[in-house]
């Protein structure tokens, strides 16, 4: 199964790098995290992939670039660990900078997923201020990516520090007015947020 996977691995990045079409390259590009996903427990990274994939988002601001590693950024944390976020660190805090709301909206909707890959140390160092900023962001969708959530998220924080998050949720049932969805999502994780704060 290594050599088949060796072998496809091979052919994708000559997708990647194909020079007939910007299509075919842009096409690669948008669908590497289901293709890496596929890698999981049974090849490593082809190590030219992770950094095409790094080095091509880290050189452009980019919007369309910038939306679709946002997108498939969780699938290379999920496949190599929490052991490799060092490679990977600088571009997420690139990517949470960058001013597309389509890019945050992603980045807020996935970051619990990134904080229960990587555990509660790295996500105490390197996650909150990002929590942070994405949960006061001046756009609803941003906000309300990450809450529905949080309490994924909350898992991995250190217990003094969950109580902090509380206004948070206060805030956006308040914002919610008459949008019943909002209060219902809400609802449906209070018992989820309540199990956090014993």
């Amino acid at each position: 199964m290594d050599r088949d996977a060796d072998s496809i691995q091979r052919l994708y990045y000559r997708f990647l790098l194909d020079p007939s079409s910007k299509i075919v390259r842009g096409t690669a590009f948008q669908n590497i995290g289901p293709f890496i996903a596929t890698l999981k427990d049974c090849a490593s990274i082809d190590q030219r992939i992770t950094d095409f994939f790094v080095n091509t988002t880290m050189k452009t601001n980019n919007k369309d670039v910038c939306y679709y590693a946002s997108f498939n950024f969780p699938a290379f944390i999920w496949v190599t660990g929490k052991d490799h976020w060092h490679k990977f660190r600088g571009l997420y805090i690139k990517l949470t900078g960058v001013s597309d709301i389509q890019t945050q909206r992603t980045l807020s909707c996935s970051l619990h997923e990134i904080a229960r890959i990587l555990g509660s140390e790295i996500t105490d160092s390197d996650l909150l201020s990002i929590a942070d900023r994405f949960l006061r962001h001046n756009n609803p969708d941003v906000r309300l990516g990450i809450m529905k959530n949080l309490h994924v998220l909350l898992a991995e924080v250190p217990e003094a520090k969950r109580s902090n998050y509380i206004c948070y949720i206060m805030q956006t049932f308040n914002e919610a007015g008459n949008d019943w969805r909002t209060k219902e999502m809400l609802a449906r994780n209070l018992s989820k947020f309540a199990a956090l704060f014993d």
